[in-house]
């Protein structure tokens, strides 16, 4: 069964009773503990940040995250809807997650929780105690990057290297690593541009312009990147909605890249 990769909250709704469905609430527990949707479990995605991209960084990341999917209970038939306040980049992870993990049945609700309470949902504060499961990952390497692979890829062209920082991060403006600014020959598209002021995805023809404005074609492999993997994986999910075949997130991203000291840096 194919499951869409953003649904919406009416959607959603429609399947919340649904028991092979496993929401997934990615905010900060903070957040979680004021308000969340009905039956979803906590998993404050941004905890969960990796920067080794080595062979054995990349095991030991994959053995986390089965352990972590397994304790809030992913089980194969499970249809995982991710969701944050917007369109944002933590669900947009999970959803790369369980691709990169074999899981297929991913989806983020677009709009997020501002769109299930503009909807007039039901919110609670009651947490809902995850039922842990065995789930064993079937890796797919397609949509990883890691630092050797982004290394082998600057002078190809057939690959396209997508910095979705910020301007000020991609120019060195603004440093958040030991060195500042961006991998040589990426371009820059600030993951942003893609999430309309009310939260939600833009459309389709919208986020095409964006991309091939920048000369961002589906015709080639797309590697995107930020600081730490999380937005990268919000561009990623774009991507591929939009269709581009090859897409990878870097999960070391700049947080790797800008403080490993033979790793070459353009300004």
């Amino acid at each position: 069964m194919s499951v869409p990769l953003v649904i919406s909250a009416r959607q959603t709704a429609a399947l919340a009773n649904n028991h092979a469905i496993l929401l997934v609430d990615t905010r900060p527990f903070t957040d979680y503990h004021t308000e969340h949707i009905p039956k979803a479990v906590d998993l404050p995605m941004t905890e969960y940040h990796w920067s080794d991209t080595s062979p054995t960084g990349i095991r030991a990341f994959r053995n986390q995250m089965e352990r972590l999917l397994g304790f809030i209970g992913l089980t194969p038939n499970k249809h995982v809807v991710f969701y944050e306040e917007t369109s944002g980049m933590m669900a947009a992870r999970g959803v790369w997650l369980l691709h990169y993990l074999g899981h297929r049945k991913a989806s983020m609700l677009d709009g997020g929780l501002r769109s299930w309470r503009k909807e007039g949902h039901e919110t609670t504060t009651e947490p809902t105690a995850p039922k842990p499961s065995r789930f064993k990952a079937h890796v797919n390497p397609e949509v990883l990057a890691t630092m050797n692979h982004v290394l082998g890829s600057l002078n190809d062209p057939n690959r396209t290297i997508l910095d979705v920082r910020s301007e000020e991060e991609y120019d060195g403006t603004l440093v958040r690593a030991a060195r500042r600014g961006h991998i040589p020959t990426a371009r820059n598209i600030d993951w942003s541009r893609t999430v309309s002021t009310q939260g939600f995805l833009r459309s389709r023809n919208e986020l095409e312009r964006i991309y091939s404005a920048e000369g961002v074609y589906p015709n080639k492999e797309i590697i995107t990147y930020c600081q730490a993997g999380y937005r990268a994986a919000q561009t990623y999910l774009v991507l591929k909605l939009l269709g581009y075949p090859n897409v990878r997130n870097y999960l070391g991203s700049w947080f790797e890249w800008g403080n490993t000291s033979k790793a070459p840096v353009e300004k």
